[in-house]
């Protein structure tokens, strides 16, 4: 703001200097009174400006960048104004754009919205007739009542956001920035781990796991740690606190983390919370009102035993053999290379310790090996696993599936595990 109030000051100097010389030149004849007319009236508004702009920034909240920062309570400090100056913490990446995304989400939705009306008012007057005529209208209206319901929602979740990481009332990015595919991605991730919706896919996964945990520890998992990288909502995690383990969970995307800690500690009932995660989906539907199918979370109650580790799975634990298992789901195939994420599952594991994995092996294309079944396996042997091949098994899994949708993706994911050497 300084800065520019200097520019504006310099105006009437660059002026005078520079312009009233070319004015001359330009218009010789010009009388004097035309000319001093002139000055005052440039005068007056370049003034204007400078008061507008100076005002306009001193009431604008400066947006926080990617890096974003968290006021603390360090000591107020005083300012030139002789008010009080708060001093701010650098958030965890990616947090600034969740809570952004989520405060946003109405927006986004809603110009989603505005792009299929747009495109629907285009037709011509017979076209618009006969689709009035099947009540496609009737759809924009529908959605927008669903967005309210999610908005409502989402914003309970940037709210939590806020306060959990004392963020303060300032923009923390540029609501530009903000990104409708993290929520719409999170309210998936809600329906398979917390709905009544999702059950059908967590049976498809979950029992293989904890069935190999419950042969691995004789059926008593008390006292025995547990690790869960990439938990994502939470759920696998709880389920298997549920059984008596000492369950440490880790994640490292804010848009899971924030949704898990409205649910563990801001719900007072079970199906407290409502949404419509289809309500912008339109494509792919045998039946219309499956866009706008609510969903209640959670279908139950999240296990608050569980330890949350927030963070880099690489960088978060540094004990060696902390864990007397490790359960991966989903989770070794977003790894930037897949020798890093074995060989610290093969770090923190006690000697005798067992990994349990169930995945599809999707890799991203940021990874650096992309790797079949049978190399992962290979690998390891290499880093000091005893696989057992009896556990091995193809187990097909949708994931975060609309109801009555006509496209399903099926993952025939690769279950097995291994035991590290003593």
């Amino acid at each position: 703001m300084m800065r520019t109030s200097i520019y504006l000051s310099r105006f009437p100097a660059f002026f005078l200097c520079v312009a009233f010389p070319l004015y001359l030149a330009i218009r010789g004849s010009a009388s004097l009174s035309d000319i001093a007319l002139l000055c005052s009236s440039l005068s007056e508004r370049a003034e204007a400006l400078h008061i507008k702009l100076t005002s306009w920034l001193a009431a604008s909240p400066a947006p926080i960048s990617k890096t974003s920062l968290n006021p603390l309570a360090e000591p107020a400090t005083g300012s030139p104004e002789g008010g009080i100056r708060k001093t701010y913490q650098p958030l965890p990446d990616g947090l600034a754009h969740c809570i952004n995304s989520f405060e946003q989400y109405s927006l986004l939705a809603e110009q989603g919205l505005q792009r299929k009306h747009a495109r629907y008012s285009r037709q011509n007057p017979a076209q618009k007739t006969i689709s009035n005529k099947l009540g496609y209208p009737a759809h924009f209206e529908k959605t927008r009542k669903g967005i309210e319901v999610n908005a409502r929602f989402s914003e309970k979740i940037a709210l939590i956001g806020r306060e959990d990481y004392h963020t303060g009332s300032r923009a923390l990015e540029d609501r530009e920035d903000a990104e409708f595919g993290l929520v719409d991605l999170a309210f998936g991730h809600l329906l398979r781990d917390w709905s009544s919706q999702g059950a059908g896919e967590r049976k498809a996964v979950f029992p293989p796991i904890l069935d190999r945990l419950d042969q691995h520890f004789d059926g008593n998992g008390r006292g025995n740690k547990v690790l869960v990288p990439g938990s994502g909502m939470g759920r696998l995690a709880s389920d298997i606190a549920d059984l008596g383990y000492d369950v440490t969970a880790n994640e490292l995307d804010y848009g899971s983390i924030l949704a898990y800690h409205l649910l563990t500690n801001h719900t007072h009932s079970l199906h407290q919370h409502t949404l419509q995660p289809f309500v912008t989906k339109w494509a792919h539907q045998a039946n219309p009102s499956s866009r706008y199918s609510p969903l209640t979370v959670p279908d139950h109650w999240p296990n608050k035993a569980v330890q949350l580790i927030e963070g880099d799975f690489l960088e978060v634990f540094p004990r060696d053999g902390e864990f007397d298992a490790v359960v991966t789901l989903f989770f070794i195939d977003m790894s930037d290379n897949v020798i890093d994420f074995l060989s610290n599952i093969h770090r923190l594991l006690k000697p005798g310790g067992v990994w349990i994995n169930l995945g599809p092996l999707k890799w991203g294309s940021y990874s650096a090996l992309h790797l079949s079944a049978e190399e992962v396996l290979q690998l390891a042997v290499l880093l000091g696993f005893d696989v057992d091949h009896t556990s091995r098994k193809s187990i097909d899994s949708l994931y975060a599936e609309q109801p009555e949708t006509l496209l399903k993706f099926t993952y025939v994911t690769q279950f097995w595990s291994a035991t590290k050497r003593g």
